[in-house]
């Protein structure tokens, strides 16, 4: 199992509120000041940690709270403090995030506490760090940097949750490792309605890119409390599998919900089902021309589409680094792709990436006995008869990581009769 670190980043929130929670009605009169001494928030006086909102607010923007779920509008901006009306009103609970949606905030992606966190994460050895509320490449080379500096070998994973991630999503696609679309803060800095497109076209470019890409927030959210989820929710969840995401990600379900287990099972099952009825043809179609980057890109989809031709029963991809699985990912093949690695790291990186099965192998001196002693597991894992086919690429730890040049066509003979 892969292990991923999310760094909060600058999250806006709003202060404790006495007793957890207040009510806050329609048309009700609601300040907003800056947190400067801990001050708790009440149903008249909302204090905000980390920005001012007299600095950022304008008569006539919106404020919104706990991912919209309660809508404000600023009335007055006095010397200290915000006016508002609220326009929809609920229960806000404490510490629930803010957002100024119409605001232009000029936050960096991490913060010190992030910084710390990371640390901690390099320590500990987490496979995958995300990095919250990116805004270019920049973000994502400064965090590679201060891990490069310390020794690590960090794969950091972009969400992509504001306006100014999506102006620069290519950019921020060729410095990551993948991106996430987070539909939280996303949801909240686009209309609603021009979210579903959005999270079309950022899978879309990560596929063609052969960047995995989860998707994120509000997947089976009435289970939070209910121990079904909605019909809607299971369209979602099986409309991002069909549109081509790598991963689909559980938050508060898991986090906070009373059925975290239940939610994981339903997850599974929908995902299982929706991939039975990927639409491999209209993929490939998306992807004309993708193969013309690089040899190892060109070499991957060859291998997806001599595998196909040929009837093989396995893809059995050789690779140090997980560069060779991932490549062969991108073109989704139709036939059970294994990705075999002599390093424990990269075993667990390969989880994230869609339809790889990661098999752990020992280092042996050749590319020969490399390739053979993967081939074995995987006739063992199929149940393959002899003779059954298999496409090869890759090397293991002989090859020079990212040097995928070479596919081959090979039989299974490892399987002995009783």
């Amino acid at each position: 199992v892969a292990v991923l670190q999310d760094l909060c980043g600058p999250k806006i929130r709003i202060t404790e509120i006495e007793n957890n929670y207040v009510t806050i009605d329609d048309e009700a009169t609601l300040v907003l000041r800056h947190n400067k001494n801990g001050e708790q928030s009440t149903g008249e006086c909302v204090y905000v940690n980390l920005i001012d909102p007299v600095n950022v607010l304008n008569v006539g923007q919106p404020v919104l709270f706990a991912d919209g779920i309660m809508e404000l509008k600023a009335v007055e901006i006095a010397d200290d403090h915000v006016v508002c009306r609220v326009i929809k009103g609920g229960r806000l609970r404490s510490r629930v995030g803010i957002a100024f949606p119409e605001s232009k905030l000029n936050l960096p992606a991490t913060t010190e506490k992030d910084l710390v966190d990371f640390a901690w994460g390099i320590r500990k050895s987490v496979d995958y760090v995300a990095i919250s509320f990116v805004q270019n490449a920049e973000d994502i080379k400064r965090l590679r940097s201060i891990a490069s500096d310390q020794g690590a070998d960090c794969k950091i994973i972009a969400k992509i949750e504001t306006r100014a991630a999506l102006e620069n999503i290519d950019e921020i696609i060729d410095a990551t490792d993948g991106i996430m679309v987070a539909r939280g803060d996303l949801g909240v800095e686009v209309p609603l309605s021009k979210l579903p497109n959005i999270q079309k076209e950022l899978i879309s470019r990560a596929n063609y890119s052969g960047v995995p890409v989860i998707v994120a927030t509000q997947m089976l959210h009435s289970m939070v409390t209910s121990v079904r989820p909605t019909r809607a929710e299971a369209v979602d969840c099986a409309f991002a599998v069909m549109s081509g995401a790598d991963a689909v990600m559980l938050s508060e379900e898991t986090a906070i919900g009373k059925h975290p287990v239940e939610a994981v099972a339903y997850l599974d099952r929908i995902a299982r089902e929706s991939e039975t009825d990927f639409t491999f043809d209209e993929y490939k179609l998306r992807l004309r021309d993708a193969d013309r980057e690089t040899v190892p890109d060109a070499i991957a989809y060859a291998t997806c589409a001599a595998a196909l031709k040929v009837g093989a029963s396995a893809i059995v991809a050789c690779t140090q680094t997980g560069t060779t699985a991932r490549l062969v990912a991108k073109y989704r093949p139709q036939q059970p792709l294994y990705a075999a690695t002599s390093s424990m790291s990269t075993t667990r990186r390969l989880c994230l990436l869609w339809g790889v099965q990661p098999i752990h192998c020992e280092t042996t001196d050749t590319r020969e006995e490399e390739i053979n002693t993967a081939l074995r597991k995987v006739q063992l894992l199929e149940n393959l008869p002899n003779g059954s086919l298999s496409v090869t690429l890759g090397g293991l730890s002989v090859s020079v990581p990212g040097s995928t040049s070479v596919m081959e066509v090979k039989p299974m003979h490892f399987k002995h009769d009783k």
